[in-house]
């Protein structure tokens, strides 16, 4: 990786957002020869919510962020983000809580901000402690070089395992005025709800209340980060982060600010989904991005339930990395969740091709149309339970031996 001082800003105006800054640089704790190390500050007047994994087993930065999560932010002094690569600060008893405070603590001497206002994030190896005292060291040259012209470095600062950053950005306009939501995403292994090995950083210049903010995170990211799956496994460091600088406002009535919040609802949801989707299609190995919808359900619930166990089946997606349509294997993968569905009502459907109903497969018209479909990186599988009118999707990827490669000296 170059050096974020290196790194070519072209394209990168289109994510700047009013208010909001940003500067990455190499710790020295894990890579040397890249930035692992990203400084996140808006401007005073900003608000930050947070959702995050619901791991028994949470790093010490989650502990902190979901503790000022719960504060009400001191608007008058900047909202704070720090974030680093290479190690989770999980699992390391103590001496984790103390290396977030006295990180946060210098934070708050350097930049002049109230410690509720600053939020951390790791990502990385399990069970090592974090060197935080040169973390610290860096600060001064992270505050010095602040910009709003470095989103790019920051989406590569926070990788770990990741074969490219996700990003996102898009004007959008709300009453004939424009605002800005930009993104940035990491996650590729370790990917299940509640939600993954993932972090995600979301900005916007739209005004919007704190309480409201925090409402529509959550919402988002149950219909984008938690229908995501690469190998079913919940880490302990997931956070989603969605801040506004509120630098732009609108005047305008009552009843137009719920279509105004309608709206930037729908943009942030947006953004959610396309990092969501990126996050799989980056996962460990992946080759094929696989879209799971159950449909016809008697609830969300039931849906929900059949959608992941098809995308957490081992043989599910090693058949899809195989290309190989074996109908079998989703119907296993319903019938282990116990949920007892009418048989000869289910229609199993892959890449539009009906392969079984009436408690049966069917005879394939054109097989050569089916094992070609199944070349494409696109794998879209539908079953619909012919019982109500409830439904729910999720996306996945397949399984390949990159996956065990990757994982089998990952501390390495």
């Amino acid at each position: 990786m170059i050096n974020s001082n290196k790194r070519s800003d072209q394209g990168s105006r289109s994510f700047t957002l009013a208010g909001l800054k940003f500067a990455t640089c190499c710790s020295g704790t894990k890579y040397r020869n890249r930035d692992d190390l990203l400084l996140i500050v808006l401007d005073p007047g900003s608000y930050i919510c947070g959702c995050f994994t619901l791991s028994t087993m949470p790093s010490a930065p989650v502990v902190w962020s979901k503790k000022n999560n719960k504060k009400a932010n001191n608007i008058k002094q900047k909202s704070v983000l720090l974030v680093n690569a290479g190690n989770a600060n999980a699992f390391t008893g103590e001496e984790g809580l103390i290396a977030c405070k006295e990180k946060v603590k210098a934070l708050s001497d350097i930049l002049n901000c109230d410690e509720r206002n600053i939020f951390l994030a790791s990502t990385g190896v399990i069970g090592e402690q974090l060197p935080y005292k040169e973390i610290i060291n860096q600060f001064n040259f992270l505050k010095k070089n602040l910009s709003y012209n470095n989103f790019e470095a920051a989406s590569y600062a926070i990788l770990t395992t990741d074969l490219k950053p996700k990003t996102y950005a898009k004007k959008f306009k709300v009453f004939n005025k424009f605002f800005t939501i930009s993104g940035f995403a990491k996650g590729s292994g370790m990917i299940f709800p509640n939600m993954a090995t993932m972090l995600a950083f979301i900005f916007t210049d739209f005004e919007i209340d704190r309480n409201t903010l925090a409402s529509f995170t959550k919402r988002a990211v149950d219909e984008s980060f938690n229908r995501i799956s690469v190998d079913g496994d919940t880490s302990t460091s997931d956070s989603v982060f969605v801040g506004t600088s509120n630098k732009r406002n609108l005047r305008i009535t009552t009843e137009e600010r719920l279509k105004a919040l309608d709206k930037f609802y729908t943009e942030l949801r947006k953004a959610m989904v396309d990092l969501a989707k990126k996050i799989v299609m980056d996962g460990e190995g992946a080759e094929k991005f696989i879209e799971i919808t159950v449909e016809n359900s008697k609830s969300v619930q039931r849906a929900k339930k059949i959608c992941f166990s098809i995308a957490n089946s081992l043989l599910v997606k090693t058949a899809i990395a195989g290309e190989d349509a074996n109908w079998g294997r989703l119907i296993m993968a319903i019938g282990k969740t116990g949920i007892n569905v009418q048989t000869k009502k289910i229609k199993v459907y892959m890449q539009g091709f009906l392969l079984c109903e009436n408690g049966r497969g069917v005879e394939i018209a054109d097989e050569t149309a089916l094992s070609n479909s199944l070349e494409n990186k696109n794998i879209k599988i539908l079953i619909d339970l012919a019982e109500g009118e409830k439904e729910f999707t999720s996306w996945t990827s397949d399984l390949t031996q990159e996956y065990i490669k990757i994982n089998s000296d990952y501390r390495s």
